[in-house]
């Protein structure tokens, strides 16, 4: 039924193909996007607009995104090029995740179960070793508890937001980008593997045990790329913080490229 009724509103755009529709429901709004409720008539979805800045990069990882199938990664379905507001960018079509991200949930709930934290770690360790083992290897580079969606009939977690993903074709990636809290020391030093994804798994770790962002006692992120680069741990969060869970989550957010370990050992 509730398919149905998004049918009959009234879309504003449409793919070449016609099968999406374009609702105008902003869903969010990001760095690079604004993500709009979508149509697809053979299955409902969400609808993700990208600005020019990253358009040429995102048209060229299309291909790649449309071929990772996997339970812990939000499902990518087309893309083609539009235009917003007289400026041309390129359409993402994705899963619709309806339960929100862990970011939301963690706001609502606060404290979680050790069982449930658990649960969401293994789970976000099988996708990205799911992308590391791609070929070549896909690094997520802006892993947060923003971009990791929960499915409500299964609470299943699924990473999601793959717009900063980038492949590796050289042996390490070179752009500076990402947010601040969740970026291992060597991001800043532009030469970086897929490692980078592990530390930020560790930083969602203390954002799961805490409700709180990773340098949270930081005024800026200047003062976070001091402490990060100097390889200094996050500081206490309060007594939230799980005791096993943040020693395993500084040993997943180790700071030199090489010495971190990957998903799969994780």
């Amino acid at each position: 039924e509730e398919g149905e009724e998004e049918a009959e509103m009234k879309a504003v755009a449409t793919s070449p193909g016609g099968r999406f529709l374009k609702f105008d429901i902003e869903l969010g709004r990001g760095a690079f996007k604004t993500v709009f409720k979508g149509f697809d008539t053979d299955t409902w979805v969400e609808d993700r607009k990208l600005t020019k800045a990253e358009q040429q990069r995102f048209k060229e990882e299309a291909e790649m995104l449309k071929g990772l199938q996997h339970p812990n990664i939000v499902r990518f379905y087309d893309s083609w090029e539009s235009s917003l507001r007289g400026k041309k960018c390129i359409v993402l079509v994705t899963e619709l995740m309806t339960s929100g991200t862990l970011k939301t949930y963690l706001k609502r709930f606060k404290v979680m179960k050790p069982k449930v934290l658990r649960s969401w770690c293994r789970q976000i360790l099988k996708g990205l070793q799911f992308l590391h083992t791609r070929t070549p290897p896909i690094i997520h580079r802006d892993l947060k508890c923003d971009n990791i969606f929960i499915t409500g009939p299964t609470g299943s977690v699924k990473i999601g937001d793959l717009g900063l993903a980038t492949l590796m074709r050289t042996s390490f990636a070179k752009s500076v980008i990402g947010t601040p809290e969740f970026m291992a020391p060597e991001m800043y030093e532009e030469r970086y593997d897929e490692s980078v994804d592990v530390y930020a798994f560790g930083m969602c770790m203390l954002e799961m045990g805490t409700s709180e962002y990773p340098y949270s006692e930081c005024q800026n992120a200047a003062q976070i790329y001091r402490k990060v680069t100097s390889v200094v741990h996050p500081g206490p969060a309060g007594p939230r913080v799980l005791c096993r869970g943040h020693g395993a989550a500084r040993g997943a957010g180790r700071g030199r490229r090489g010495a971190g370990p990957g998903a799969g050992a994780a």
